[in-house]
């Protein structure tokens, strides 16, 4: 690639990464094409992207950013960067369920909201259920509040016709 080459593309790049505030980056050592077209093309069905960038022009990227890794080794060896435009734990997730699917994919890190996350606090947050996911554990939460107040409601019901029974049982016997 020419240096105008370089200087077009990431300037390309700054404008597209200036539009998101979570950087995934992730070793892709080892994947073959298929499941990368097949990471993509899962990504891309919920607005989050990858690009392979070389690691130089990576690093004169985040920093016309001001995005600062703590970590060097992220910059090294083989990189992909992965973000999303709407859900920013989705890279997370899709990169943790390729790589439980023995494919050979791993985090370097993470730069989220302003934040470095190492390997670890990525995985942290590729552990996160999704939004429908969260809201289908809250909704099976008040269902159960729900039935245990019905059912605690229904035994005081039934104590008080208990109650009112042997109240009339008593009155009876007068």
């Amino acid at each position: 690639m020419i240096k105008a080459e370089k200087k077009q593309m990431v300037k390309e790049l700054v404008k597209e990464f200036g539009e998101v505030d979570n950087f995934y980056f992730a070793d892709f050592t080892g994947i073959n094409a298929e499941d990368v077209t097949r990471l993509r093309s899962q990504l891309r069905a919920e607005k989050a992207y990858m690009k392979v960038v070389k690691n130089r022009l990576l690093a004169r990227i985040l920093k016309q950013l001001d995005v600062e890794i703590s970590d060097p080794d992220v910059l090294r060896g083989p990189t992909a960067v992965l973000y999303s435009q709407e859900d920013i734990l989705v890279p997370a997730r899709k990169v943790d369920e390729f790589a439980t699917n023995e494919v050979p994919i791993r985090f370097k890190g993470a730069f989220i909201e302003g934040r470095f996350l190492n390997e670890a606090g990525v995985e942290k947050l590729a552990k996160i259920p999704s939004r429908d996911g969260l809201l289908s554990q809250m909704l099976g939460v008040f269902e159960g509040m729900k039935s245990a107040m019905v059912m605690t409601l229904k035994a005081k019901l039934n104590e008080l016709i208990l109650v009112l029974g042997s109240l009339r049982d008593h009155k009876e016997e007068e």
